[in-house]
C-alpha cells in the first residue's frame, strides 16, 4: 500500500478507473460472503444526510467475506452505502474503461484482526470494500428489479436526514447477481470520504445490476441536514499513481 508521500499528499486513492487491458490476470483462493442475504436477524436502512445506509442487525450470524486477495483474514460487514449522481449517465464511483455507471453501491468490512472498524483506518489492510455498479434503464413498473425493491420500496419513509426504516432481512439479495459473475477486479486504494484513509482492499465486480429509472430516482427524493436533496454524492476518479489492478478469474 502506498502512503502519504512527504508533502503530505495522498497517492493511493479511490476511486479509479479500471483498465480490463492493464489489469494483470491472477489466481486466488475462492472469494467466499457468508450471511449477507440470510433471513435471520432483522436490517436497517438510514438516510445519513450524505447516503443511504444499510445495516445488518438483530439475531444473525455476522456478514463476512474471506478468501480471494484477503490473505488469511475475515472481514466482518459493517454497512452498506450508496452513491449516485443528478443523471443516470453518471453517478457511480469507480469507472470501467472510461464508463460509468449509474449508482455504485458499497459493502463496507471491517478486519476483524482489529476488532472495531475505528481501528482499522490507520491499517493497511484495514477495511475490505466489495463494489457493486448499478445501471439503470426505463423500464414499466411491473419490471423494476424485484430483489432490489426490498430496499427502494422503502426508501419514501426515510426522506428526511437521520431517519430510518426497518427492512426485511435478506434485503442485500440482489448482490448474489454481481457475485455470481466469473470475475472481479481487486486493488488497494482509499476510502471515498473524507478523510480517505488508504486502509482498503477494493473489489470490483463489473457485471451491472439492472434497476429502474424510478427506482434511481427514489434515493435523488432524500434530502441532507439542511432539506435540500441529495443529488450527487460520489467522489472523482483519481489518479492510478504506478499501483496495480489485478483481475480475479
Amino acid at each position: 500500500m502506498q502512503c502519504a508521500g512527504g508533502d503530505g499528499r495522498k497517492w493511493g486513492q479511490s476511486p479509479i478507473d479500471i483498465n480490463e487491458n492493464n489489469a494483470i490476470g491472477i489466481k486466488f483462493p475462492a472469494l467466499i460472503m457468508s450471511g449477507h442475504w440470510s433471513q435471520d436477524g432483522k436490517a436497517r436502512m438510514r438516510n445519513t444526510g450524505t447516503t443511504v445506509q444499510i445495516t445488518l442487525e438483530g439475531n444473525r450470524s455476522p456478514a463476512t467475506i474471506r478468501g480471494g486477495p484477503l490473505a488469511d483474514d475475515v472481514y466482518e460487514l459493517s454497512e452498506v452505502v450508496f452513491r449516485w449522481g443528478s443523471s443516470n449517465c453518471k453517478g457511480a464511483e469507480h469507472t470501467l474503461n472510461g464508463t460509468w455507471f449509474t449508482m455504485e453501491a458499497q459493502a463496507i468490512h471491517f478486519n476483524k484482526r482489529y476488532e472495531t472498524i475505528q481501528n482499522c483506518w490507520d491499517k493497511h489492510d484495514g477495511l475490505a470494500i466489495c463494489s457493486y455498479f448499478l445501471q439503470a434503464y426505463q423500464v414499466p413498473a411491473w419490471e423494476e428489479h424485484p430483489l432490489f425493491a426490498k430496499m427502494t420500496d422503502d426508501l419514501h419513509k426515510i426522506t428526511q436526514y437521520d431517519s430510518w426504516a426497518k427492512l426485511p432481512a435478506n434485503c442485500l439479495c440482489w448482490m448474489r447477481q454481481a457475485c455470481q459473475t466469473p470475475g472481479y477486479y481487486t486493488y488497494l486504494g482509499s476510502t471515498t470520504t473524507f478523510p480517505f484513509h488508504e486502509c482498503v482492499t477494493w473489489i470490483v465486480f463489473p457485471e451491472p445490476v439492472r434497476i429502474s429509472e424510478n427506482q434511481t430516482q427514489m434515493f435523488r427524493m432524500l434530502r441532507d441536514k439542511h432539506g435540500v436533496c441529495i443529488k450527487e454524492n460520489c467522489r472523482e476518479v483519481q489518479n492510478l499513481n504506478g499501483r496495480l489492478v489485478y483481475y480475479v478469474n
